[in-house]
């Protein structure tokens, strides 16, 4: 117990801690402007191969033939890398059958978009849960990484340091279920400099092909442009992903922006200062234009149990069709029984002992009254990550 203690201290919980900058040194692309989900056709959507080759490089998955990276797989770097990636992957391979027949049972929201705020790149949870919805949001204060020339860290001996990195971030998220955000800071501060590899990784390891990534700018009326020539030192700068699960024709997107959710700015212990919502009206226009229908919250770090934190919420409460959080996320007295159905998972009695402030005595008493509407929950996942610990909640808006 001591050491399971101990390990909570240490790690700085999900990636709603603060350790990023407001913007990224991003390359220009060709001028198209852009809103979140693109009505265009199937087969206009951009695609290049070498994302999927390297998807494939940094899961430890050997590529095709005609992979421009096949040649390092025979190193023992790379060798030595794939052993580690299946041994990490080996855990989490016989737990996602479980996670996967539960959502298709519990969950089951179909299309439409999701919003996964403080989420770190845990594209993984967000896929078991909400398979079918096209087009994935996430926010969190991770950096959003640059795509990487494998061959040339090779001949500068550097491809080493590089998957140590990435191998190094995932020992958490895949062992306890999710990111401890001062270390992995410190982790995208090397020759990994953000959470690009990470998701690749997630996308390649959960069946999907990865067809494109590009970086996209946050104009000031809240829509997104892959044209950075009228980019200023403000402007939020992201990465848009285009993938499709294996045998699917269906694409779909992921949007990562690393920014702060605060109302209020926010300063680092580094002595950065990152604005807040109240002021970051272009942010606050691509979340009410989003079209969310579902929203998850996992490892939230309590933050929307603030004040400091009402307005982004606010944006869940009111844009929201689905909500599914651990009780890290909105406290449940926010969730009126007049305009949401709820329904309780797994246990609860008490926070780990870092936000042991944030219980909540009504939650409690929810699930020690029990009743039809709190079920059993067949795995662990967030903070208290142990099968028989875990809770999740599920509120359908009337």
């Amino acid at each position: 117990m001591k050491k399971l203690a101990f390990l909570f201290l240490l790690a700085a919980m999900t990636s709603c801690t603060p350790g990023t900058t407001e913007t990224t040194d991003s390359p220009e692309t060709n001028s198209d402007d852009t809103t979140l989900v693109p009505e265009i056709e199937k087969s206009t959507y951009p695609q290049d191969r070498k994302f999927d080759d390297f998807a494939n490089h940094i899961a430890g998955i050997e590529g095709e033939e005609g992979s421009g990276l096949k040649g390092l797989e025979s190193s023992i770097t790379w060798q030595n890398y794939k052993r580690a990636m299946d041994g990490l992957w080996k855990t989490t391979n016989d737990k996602l059958p479980v996670m996967k027949d539960w959502s298709n049972a519990e969950v089951n929201q179909g299309s439409g978009t999701l919003f996964y705020p403080f989420s770190g790149p845990d594209f993984l949870h967000a896929d078991a849960f909400f398979p079918e919805h096209e087009n994935i949001v996430m926010i969190a204060l991770e950096p959003i990484g640059t795509f990487p020339n494998m061959v040339e860290k090779s001949e500068a001996g550097k491809d080493g340091i590089y998957l140590n990195g990435v191998r190094k971030s995932l020992n958490m998220i895949l062992g306890i279920s999710f990111f401890r955000t001062i270390a992995m800071v410190a982790d995208f501060k090397g020759e990994v400099d953000g959470n690009l590899p990470v998701l690749m990784q997630f996308m390649k390891r959960t069946n999907h092909e990865i067809m494109y990534q590009e970086v996209v700018a946050m104009k000031p009326d809240g829509t997104l442009t892959t044209d950075m020539s009228n980019n200023v030192d403000s402007t939020y700068i992201g990465n848009r992903y285009y993938f499709k699960r294996n045998e699917s024709d269906v694409v779909r997107t992921l949007t990562y922006f690393a920014v702060n959710l605060q109302n209020t700015p926010y300063v680092s212990r580094g002595g950065l200062v990152a604005k807040g919502l109240k002021t970051r009206t272009d942010l606050v226009a691509f979340l009410e234009g989003i079209d969310i229908k579902s929203t998850y919250l996992k490892s939230a770090s309590y933050l929307m149990h603030r004040s400091t934190f009402s307005i982004i919420r606010n944006i869940i409460l009111d844009n929201s069709e689905f909500v599914l959080q651990d009780d890290s996320g909105i406290p449940i007295q926010y969730f009126g029984q007049r305009k949401w159905d709820l329904t309780f998972y797994g246990d609860y009695k008490f926070p780990i002992s870092l936000f042991a402030e944030r219980h909540q005595e009504d939650l409690k008493d929810v699930y020690l009254k029990g009743g039809e509407n709190v079920k059993s929950l067949p795995f662990g996942i967030g903070y208290q990550f142990r099968k028989g610990t875990s809770n999740l909640m599920k509120a359908e808006k009337k």
